[in-house]
């Protein structure tokens, strides 16, 4: 009886060490499996791979002066400073914003937005591989808050194909890449909520932008916005209300493309003129407060090409390019936004009848824009030499103008536009020019000792 428990025990230490797959510890997990699953290659992980180096961290430095503590200062010193020491500085840089850009092109155009790199003197672009390189501002425009850097460098970079924002379906997946809070190439995702969405920030209403639910927070801004090919659609741009609230705005990349275009090859963007002055409708009876359904024509300039499509004064401008304009302010923006020397369709209301006219989009030229800046204003200006150069003054007020009803007097100075200084005629109209495209013209106007500014309606 003992051999017979002998021999079954033996079997049965046998049995457990011989059989397979078992583990000498009853409780340890089974190994993992090695091998990739194809299906965890989504569309979304594809196209992150195929454009995740082409979006780059943006670091704007503004130049300061930093204090140089004396050597072997007192406590009496280090605590009251100027009381007991004549103070040294030296100049340094100091971070004033963290944004992110998107290379464009393998020769390191980066495209970003205007508000990352308005108050840097110095701009340092952060790969995703872990190198800093210095890029320069090539232009910027802030009525888009969009800007165009160049990476000092001869090296072949990673950029992403552009696509286009005009065939974005509303529900299609996207995915923004970019800085938020610091955190390095954060990808997110989300669909296209809607496009075309005019929204309001602060004072001002933006239009014609690209909504999406993919999260956007502060540092997103000037990230791409890609489609599930991993083509550039958007330029990251706002959110609005509090954080991670799911509504994030982004400019279509056809906008952005045009305006990128014209800061590379010209230093500025290129105003598009119809010569068409128009006002809002009120609304119609039973309609909610702003609902007009078009803008009236109030003046149409001679000789412009709003005049030689057959634009009148009274009529209703109830479509450009297919987009309704609900107000003025939306006609200028669709009117400036138009390409160059390209045909815009334009559907009218004259009489009750429906007509449609094609009109070319010129550029407004410095003179052109003077002469509108005067029309809105009633603003005649001179030059006045002065010691030491000109300034730019008051000849004539005309009566019952807006100027007139704000209190400008023939005399007084204007020092700046648009907060840029100007003191000839010939800056004026360069000046008057670029603030048309925010669609106001803001004067610095002194009177002795006193200066105001004071801002004026721009069509």
């Amino acid at each position: 009886m003992r051999a017979r428990r002998a021999i079954l025990a033996s079997l049965a230490l046998g049995a457990v060490l011989i059989a397979p797959g078992a583990s000498a510890r009853p409780n340890a997990l089974p190994r993992p499996d090695e091998r990739p699953s194809p299906n965890r290659r989504t569309p979304v992980v594809l196209a992150v791979e195929k454009v995740r180096g082409a979006v780059v961290n943006v670091s704007a430095e503004e130049l300061v002066r930093i204090r140089v503590p004396s050597r072997g200062s007192s406590m009496a010193e280090l605590l009251f400073g100027d009381l007991f020491e004549h103070p040294r500085y030296r100049k340094g840089y100091a971070v004033t914003s963290l944004g992110s850009g998107v290379i464009v092109s393998p020769d390191g155009y980066v495209l970003t937005n205007n508000h990352v790199v308005e108050r840097g003197a110095r701009f340092r672009v952060g790969l995703l591989d872990g190198r800093e390189i210095i890029a320069k501002v090539v232009g910027t425009d802030p009525s888009s808050d969009l800007a165009v850097l160049k990476l000092e460098t001869k090296e072949k970079l990673p950029f992403v194909t552009t696509g286009r924002s005009d065939e974005l379906l509303i529900g299609e997946t996207l995915i923004a890449i970019g800085n938020p809070f610091g955190l390095s190439h954060t990808v997110t995702t989300g669909v296209v909520s809607a496009v075309h969405r005019n929204f309001k920030a602060g004072e001002r209403t933006l239009f014609d932008f690209i909504q999406t639910d993919a999260s956007i927070n502060p540092g997103n801004s000037g990230g791409a916005l890609l489609d599930i090919e991993g083509r550039l659609v958007g330029i990251n741009t706002a959110i609005l209300g509090d954080r991670n609230a799911g509504i994030g705005f982004a400019i279509p990349i056809d906008r952005a493309r045009r305006i990128a275009e014209d800061l590379i090859e010209h230093g500025e963007v290129r105003e598009g003129y119809l010569g068409v002055a128009v006002d809002d409708l009120p609304a119609k009876d039973g309609a909610a407060e702003g609902t007009t359904g078009g803008v009236v024509v109030t003046a149409v300039d001679p000789g412009s090409p709003g005049a030689a499509a057959g634009i009148r004064k009274g009529d209703v401008v109830e479509s450009v390019q297919g987009f309704a304009p609900q107000s003025a302010e939306e006609f200028r923006f669709r009117v400036r936004d138009l390409p160059i020397g390209g045909a815009a369709k334009l559907e009218l209301l004259r009489r009750g009848q429906r007509v449609a006219v094609s009109v070319t989009s010129v550029e407004l030229s410095a003179q052109a824009a003077a002469e509108l800046a005067a029309r809105a204003t009633g603003l005649t200006l001179g030059e006045q030499r002065v010691q030491g150069g000109s300034v730019l003054v008051v000849k004539s007020v005309a009566p019952r103008s807006a100027a007139a009803q704000v209190g400008i007097r023939q005399g007084d100075l204007v020092r700046e536009v648009n907060s840029t200084e100007v003191s000839t005629l010939a800056a004026f109209r360069r000046a008057a020019a670029r603030a048309r495209r925010s669609g106001q013209l803001v004067l610095l106007v002194q009177r002795g000792y006193a200066a105001e500014r004071i801002a004026f309606d721009f069509q």
